[in-house]
């Protein structure tokens, strides 16, 4: 193995943890933020709206499924 591939082995590691690491702790900031939103005086299903209209539609059918 090349050192080039041996780094691009390496590089795809890194970006493959950081990806774990966002799966784990994204939906509890998520969760926080809402909380925060609600808190604030901010309207549920507004809320509700954004998060659906940043999601595409096959991220969308997937949570339907």
């Amino acid at each position: 193995m090349t050192d080039d591939e041996l780094d691009g082995l390496r590089r795809a590691v890194l970006d493959e943890q950081e990806r774990r690491v966002k799966v784990a702790q994204l939906p509890g900031e998520l969760a926080a933020m809402a909380r925060d939103a609600v808190a604030a005086g901010c309207d549920p299903e507004t809320l509700r709206e954004r998060v659906d209209d940043a999601l595409t539609p096959e991220q969308a059918a997937a949570l339907d499924a």
